[in-house]
């Protein structure tokens, strides 16, 4: 061939796959953007390609991963969410002569979206008690145990998010996913609006008492201000059961829900340390991140779902969790509750008429 024929290098496959990074690391739009990426082969160990991959970034819904496997791992795949409905009055003549008391653990299950209709699941829970042969209650509905008593909001949620879907407070009683119907006059005509609840207790109650009163029991003193402390002798009325975590990861993981997030880290602190605190749930993960490698300033944690804009996370302590989680037991449980690219949750509609379809298991920030 003549000398000044130019002949392109045979480059790798790894080396081509990091050029075509490079190249779209380096566009002007990303000129005053901070990008972090780490892509490891976890088979081998091996960096594959490596760009600001210690240093700290704003997680924001990415902190899901953080609380779902570690949750997995802590609680197990089989861990439950557990409701009592207990008493210290007689029930004489179809009549409860005291209080019913609703003792709570952080259930995030009773809502439109995991049950269908939560309205007619309360209905059930109802139908469980009145089989008692109760149709009056003398007392109030109150609720028991304070199994969260922290803040029903994470620290450093927006101001401006509380009154939306994604900041709905959460609490040991939760009703549908911390939302109500209220209604409100926009442009001159009634209409009805979901909004955050400020209560979350007392939405919970609020359903338990129309559900009731539904099926024709009624309570005297309706629904209580307070926390009851259920000490002493009390008789349990009946106790039901979330479904499993490993069938709870999927309404969480897939459309990104924080409240789902939220009970996660306080119910991880609840039965691991027996305080049922956000911090105490960030101190099980820690701990956790700490027994796959990971240093434990390579997290910032304050809530479980990724609301504050106090998260942090480096790239490496991501890639050795997924690697963590991969060596599990409850690998299956996980992978099966991510969105899959092309197909459900929040990766529906990405990376289209690629070889991402249905390949891909990915959870977006």
């Amino acid at each position: 061939s003549s000398p000044n024929m130019s002949v392109a290098p045979v480059r790798s496959p790894l080396a081509t796959l990091q050029r075509s990074i490079d190249s779209l690391v380096n566009q002007p739009r990303f000129a005053r953007t901070t990008l972090g990426f780490l892509v490891v082969d976890p088979k081998t160990g091996d960096t594959l390609y490596s760009h600001n991959a210690g240093k700290l970034f704003m997680p924001a819904s990415n902190q899901k991963l953080l609380t779902s496997t570690v949750s997995l791992v802590q609680l197990g795949a089989d861990y439950r969410f557990r409701t009592t409905f207990v008493t210290r009055g007689r029930i004489a003549n179809g009549v409860l002569d005291g209080d019913l008391i609703v003792i709570g653990r952080g259930d995030p299950t009773i809502s439109d979206r995991v049950k269908g209709n939560a309205m007619l699941f309360m209905g059930s829970v109802v139908d469980s008690i009145a089989v008692r042969g109760i149709h009056r209650i003398t007392g109030s509905l109150r609720a028991g145990g304070n199994a969260f008593p922290d803040s029903i909001y994470g620290y450093g949620w927006e101001w401006d998010d509380i009154r939306g879907e994604s900041a709905a407070p959460v609490d040991e009683l939760e009703f549908n996913e911390g939302m109500i119907r209220q209604h409100v006059t926009e442009n001159g005509r009634d209409t009805v609006v979901a909004v955050a609840t400020d209560s979350p207790t007392k939405s919970y109650l609020g359903a338990l008492q129309l559900a009731l009163n539904g099926r024709g029991v009624s309570a005297d003193k309706g629904i209580a201000a307070g926390i009851d402390s259920v000490a002493g002798p009390l008789d349990t009325l009946y106790s039901f059961y979330s479904p499993p975590l490993r069938d709870i990861l999927k309404p969480f993981l897939k459309p990104s829900q924080n409240q789902i997030g939220e009970a996660l880290i306080k119910a991880l602190g609840l039965e691991k340390t027996g305080v049922g605190m956000t911090d105490s749930g960030a101190v099980v993960i820690k701990r956790q991140l700490a027994a796959w490698g990971i240093d434990s300033s390579s997290t910032v944690i304050y809530d479980g779902s990724g609301m504050s804009r106090h998260d942090l996370v480096t790239p490496e302590a991501i890639v050795k969790i997924l690697i963590g989680i991969q060596r599990d037991t409850a690998f299956t449980a996980f992978y099966e509750a991510l969105p899959i690219v092309g197909v459900d949750g929040t990766v529906r509609t990405r990376m289209l008429g690629s070889a991402a379809v249905n390949n891909i298991h990915a959870k977006t920030g």
